[in-house]
């Protein structure tokens, strides 16, 4: 069996993967976002697939999100100051949380309810910040694997076994003290997921 030969609509999607940024076509760009554009053999008859496949996480991923802190915390009180909590999957006991999320780029978000309908002028949810360099419109496969999800980030509770101070704390301690940053550190695989947290 012989292996299949690029049509001419392959070679030429490979032909632009390969040129220099600001001589590619927008769409090209547009499609491709934050992606590293790993080399696509020349033999690829479906060549932006293995570019997507190549270029999404798999195993044990490891990352680092940098979010601006002052938004963080504005986003943390809201969860804490709101009269009503969502309950993210599994979750029984509603309770300040901030989730991050993956599918438009990668942020995080209150769990505060606000009434029905509100957004704000781009039409996202008004209390979430987005990582840096992973806004709306950017795709986060290469960091965070090809799966959509949402994990929850409890407000309230200690952050060690030793009763200490809570993440709400950690952000209002930091912010007070001239931080600007805060860091998310997850080491994760399809079972497990280890988060720590980080600001400066």
């Amino acid at each position: 069996m012989t292996d299949p030969t690029p049509n001419a609509e392959s070679a030429e999607t490979i032909r632009m993967l390969n040129l220099p940024t600001d001589q590619r076509p927008a769409w090209l760009n547009d499609y491709l976002g934050h992606m590293t554009n790993p080399e696509i053999p020349a033999t690829s008859t479906h060549p932006l697939l293995d570019l997507v496949m190549a270029d999404t996480a798999h195993g044990e991923k490891k990352c680092t999100l940098d979010f601006p802190l002052d938004k963080v915390l504005a986003t943390a009180e809201h969860a804490a100051s709101a009269d009503q909590h969502k309950l993210g999957y599994e979750e029984k006991e509603a309770a300040p949380r901030l989730w991050w999320v993956k599918d438009d780029g990668t942020y995080l978000m209150s769990n505060g309810k606000d009434p029905v309908g509100t957004r704000d002028e781009d039409g996202h949810p008004p209390h979430m910040v987005h990582a840096t360099g992973w806004g709306p419109g950017t795709d986060a496969r290469s960091i965070l694997g090809g799966d959509d999800f949402r994990e929850s980030l409890n407000l309230t509770t200690p952050l060690d076994d030793d009763g200490g101070g809570t993440l709400l704390d950690m952000l209002r301690t930091a912010a007070a003290s001239g931080c600007t940053r805060f860091k998310l550190k997850a080491t994760f695989d399809d079972h497990h997921m280890e988060l720590t947290y980080i600001t400066e």
